[in-house]
């Protein structure tokens, strides 16, 4: 006896210690999945296989097999979409996952999908259409997978925390479950002994009842109306409501008060041994629960309360097998549970019961290999209701059923950790191996990604650096064109100008001189002509600059033309605005005549310019005195010849001549000449009037700059006319160069991102691989420390 008291003893250490180590590596997982959930939110958007899926979804629907019923798939099944019950896949290994090394050893390694069977947990639910349109699915952004996949490693996170509750909690919990009128009630009486739950032919059960001993509620049986679970407090009456006895039929089919659950304490006089509620070692809660497809929100908690569940004892009505909702609820089980626990009720009203039997074993060997495969002790044909006569009529059940019931109590006692932590290690080794491919996935996305960056940044490399070359050929030419203008539309105005100034007086000899009783209209005609060619010869300066202006912007025109080839698409808007044609020439020639004004305004000295008496005498000695030294000379040329004999006359008449006489006839000849000379200067006034005029008008000019103004002027016209197209080659040039670094820019940022990511999921793999060796040595460790 103290042998076997300390052999269970040291059973429940070796328990307790696998359930420390399986509660460590639980919150490693978890942590593990937070860690990824991060990632993909702030770094990477984990690459998930769509390609695949999409093949997979439309070889499944050109199959013709059936859909499920969305509402019944839980938060950890497989797609909604799948069709039929998808074989139990095991967990993953180190042979399963591809390793890193061997994706980035080729291209075709490197391109590989991940097939959609090979995640279980992991696998998202894309279906967006009863017919699962695999064109939906491709089109599905990076961004969208990201938050579907983010919300996904959520659930299993939650689905965790209540493994971790579950693998903490030191009782054990049985989920009584099946489809409607499978005799789940009846069966949970039968192990009883004792008829507490309502039957009937009919469906009658409407919530959650859980049976558990009378010991822990002070060895008093009562029945708990318990409207929040969360709340739930035994020793706070306030959390619940006493329901009794009597009324336990009406609150169970019809559930008027809107129960979550109902907990019903109850004794059972068998001894420990006998007993599953009160065993001696563990407490155990049996929990009877809606029929499947009772609704679709009872079904929909029935899958949510699987999570919490350590033994699923599925009852099969053996008249109908297994329905399509009880296909997809052991599926759904199966990510966790490798082993079910089924009951084949009502097995006596069948005639055939080998052929019953085996039909029903053959769905299970789809359904649940591992079940299957421990069939003798997993799988029992009974009949619940016949137990229960035999109960009350005192005589002995039959044997199946004792067989049954003794295996369940082994299953859910003595072998504890298959039935209590090995779900939680098999949900574990399954999200492991999940992880583990999908690291895989991205290691081999990640590579892939940058041999394509790699490839893209040789490839623009030359154009990144004809780009630079020809900006800064282009900008020096382009810059050459405004400078070069500008010089030639300076020197031309300043020459031009200067001659014009400095030759005006050619211009007034082309007015008609009407006479000396009209000068002082001939001199305002003079001055008129003078401004009036100063004008024009402004104006052809103007035109100079024009055709200049226009011949800067054609070599501009002809330096777009060559920007646009190295980049056709490149700014089309900024096209529609650059034209170099008669339209824009003459725009630009418009602009610059539209400065000129009415006489006087291309100086302001002329504004104000009047004719002064000053503009009519010549008191230009030098000038005056070379016309008379002319006029001197003429006159000696032509006296020559008679000099001598004049001069003798001359001193025969003042020899006979008196005093008197000689002075008069001096006086005479003086006043000849003075009036010779006066006849001179009016016959010279219109000489005098152009000279004079000419003179003065470019003095002013001179002292007022009037060469250099225009010079000025039109060079600042023409830099600002041409300028704008400078600055546009330039601008879209830059612009061009920097689309270009933007480009590259990014594909060095994405390389740096794929390289980090390459990293990280390579070192992912290697952390899930391991953490997966550690899960699957504490059910190692099963084998060689004996049932528990």
């Amino acid at each position: 006896m103290n042998a076997s008291r300390q052999e269970q003893e040291m059973q429940q250490r070796v328990f307790a210690d696998k359930c420390q180590r399986l509660h460590t590596h639980l919150v490693g997982t978890k942590s593990l999945l937070r860690e990824i959930g991060e990632y993909n939110r702030s770094k990477w958007p984990v690459h998930y296989p769509l390609g695949r899926i999409a093949q997979a979804m439309t070889t499944s629907n050109s199959s013709g097999l059936r859909r499920t019923n969305s509402m019944l798939m839980s938060s950890d099944s497989t797609l909604v979409g799948e069709v039929g019950p998808t074989p139990m896949r095991r967990a993953m290994t180190v042979e399963d996952v591809p390793s890193s090394s061997s994706s980035s050893d080729s291209d075709a390694d490197a391109e590989r999908l991940l097939d959609a069977n090979n995640l279980s947990v992991l696998k998202l639910d894309l279906r967006v259409s009863y017919h699962g349109d695999s064109d939906v699915i491709g089109s599905l952004e990076e961004s969208s997978i990201a938050r579907l996949f983010d919300e996904r490693l959520m659930q299993c996170e939650a689905h965790i925390d209540k493994l971790i509750a579950r693998v903490t909690d030191k009782s054990s919990k049985i989920l009584v479950t099946g489809d409607l009128n499978a005799g789940k009630s009846t069966l949970v009486n039968a192990l009883l002994r004792r008829d507490i739950l309502p039957f009937d032919q009919q469906p009658c059960t409407m919530l959650f009842c859980e049976v558990v001993d009378a010991s822990l509620n002070g060895d008093v049986e009562e029945i708990h109306g318990i409207s929040d679970i969360s709340a739930y407090s035994q020793k706070d009456p306030r959390t619940y409501t006493r329901v009794s006895l009597p009324d336990l039929e009406d609150v169970v089919m019809e559930n008027s008060e809107q129960f979550q659950q109902l907990k019903i304490y109850t004794r059972d006089v068998r001894s420990d041994g006998a007993s599953l509620l009160h065993n001696g070692s563990v407490d155990v809660a049996l929990i009877d629960s809606p029929g499947l497809n009772r609704d679709s929100l009872k079904t929909t908690q029935l899958f949510a309360r699987q999570e919490e569940i350590d033994v699923v004892v599925f009852v099969v009505n053996a008249e109908n097998h297994f329905t399509l909702s009880g296909q997809d609820f052991l599926v759904s089980a199966g990510n966790e549970k490798a082993h079910i626990f089924i009951v084949v009720n009502r097995f006596d009203a069948i005639r055939r019961k080998d052929r019953c039997e085996r039909m029903i074993l053959d769905q299970i060997r789809e359904l649940s290999p591992l079940t299957y495969a421990e069939r003798s002790d997993l799988v029992h044909f009974v009949s619940a209701h016949e137990q229960l006569a035999a109960e009350r009529s005192g005589t002995q059940g039959a044997e199946s059923f004792s067989r049954m019931e003794k295996s369940l109590r082994s299953f859910a006692l003595e072998q504890r950790f298959k039935s209590k932590l090995a779900p939680a290690q098999r949900y574990a080794m399954n999200v492991l191996g999940d992880v583990q491919y999908l690291a895989a996935e991205n290691v081999a996305a990640a590579t892939k990604r940058i041999q394509e960056i790699n490839a893209l940044l040789r490839e623009s490399m030359p154009r990144y650096e004809t780009l630079l070359h020809e900006r800064t050929d282009t900008t020096r030419q382009a810059e050459a064109a405004l400078d070069d203008g500008c010089a030639e539309v300076r020197r031309h105005t300043a020459a031009h100008l200067t001659n014009t100034t400095r030759h005006l007086q050619d211009v007034a000899e082309k007015v008609a001189y009407p006479g000396l009783l009209s000068l002082w209209t001939y001199a305002e005609s003079v001055l008129l002509a003078m401004v009036r060619h100063l004008e024009h010869e402004v104006s052809e300066c103007d035109r100079f600059a024009c055709f200049t202006i226009q011949h800067a912007r054609a070599d501009l025109a002809r330096l777009e033309d060559h920007r646009r080839s190295l980049d056709d698409g490149e700014s089309k808007d900024a096209a529609s605005s650059w034209s170099c044609g008669d339209d824009d020439a003459s725009t630009s020639c418009s602009l610059t005549a539209s400065q000129l004004a009415p006489i006087g305004s291309i100086s302001n000295a002329l504004d104000t310019v009047q004719l002064e008496l000053s503009d009519f005498v010549d008191f230009d000695i030098a000038h005056n005195w070379a016309a008379l030294t002319s006029v001197s000379t003429a006159v000696t040329l032509l006296a020559s010849k008679s000099m001598a004999s004049n001069a003798l006359t001359l001193l025969r008449l003042s020899s006979t001549m008196g005093p008197h006489t000689a002075r008069r006839l001096m006086v005479a000849s003086a006043a000849l000449i003075g009036l010779g000379s006066v006849f001179y200067v009016l016959s010279d006034m219109d000489a005098t009037v152009r000279r004079k005029l000419s003179a003065r008008l470019e003095l002013m000019l001179d002292e007022e700059g009037f060469v250099h103004h225009h010079a000025e002027r039109l060079t600042t016209e023409a830099s600002r006319a041409i300028r704008p197209f400078v600055w546009h080659l330039q601008h879209t040039f830059q612009r061009m160069v920097e689309a270009e670094e933007h480009r590259r820019a990014d594909h060095l940022r994405r390389r740096h991102v794929a390289q980090d990511s390459q990293i990280y999921f390579d070192e992912l793999r290697i952390k899930a691989h391991s953490l997966a060796n550690l899960v699957r040595a504490v059910g190692n460790a099963d084998a060689a420390n004996g049932p528990f």
